[in-house]
């Protein structure tokens, strides 16, 4: 399944924790792609099935093209999962992609660091 990742720019923390979940996600079942949210081009965001938004704060100018595409497009049937240092930006991230009509693969990672069992938790849950 072609998955992507996306982060918000700029957090070192939040970009560990995309790659940290990358690295744990099945390479024969998940195809991973892991982007900061201002290098995620047109075509791989419309390719992938199983999207992971992450963000730190609310209102992050690098989600910006993001929010502008996903405005548009009907993504109905894939999945998403969130994941976030504070419940906020989980929410806020949750809000740009509402209209995109994404499934919810389960629960949020919400917290700044989460420890690896917590994490792989988390993706039993989602993955």
């Amino acid at each position: 399944m072609k998955t992507l990742i996306v982060y918000e720019d700029g957090r070192p923390e939040l970009e560990r924790t995309a790659k940290n979940i990358a690295e744990r996600l099945d390479p024969a079942r998940y195809e991973v792609r892991v982007r900061a949210a201002s290098a995620v081009t047109i075509p791989e965001l419309l390719a992938a099935r199983f999207y992971l938004f992450g963000a730190d704060e609310s209102a992050s100018p690098s989600y910006a093209e993001i929010a502008r595409v996903v405005a548009g497009v009907n993504l109905a049937g894939r999945k998403a999962a969130y994941f976030g240092s504070t419940g906020a930006a989980v929410a806020w991230i949750k809000g740009i992609v509402a209209d995109a009509d994404l499934a919810a693969a389960g629960s949020d990672l919400v917290g700044p660091r989460p420890e690896p069992t917590a994490l792989a938790a988390w993706l039993r849950g989602i993955a």
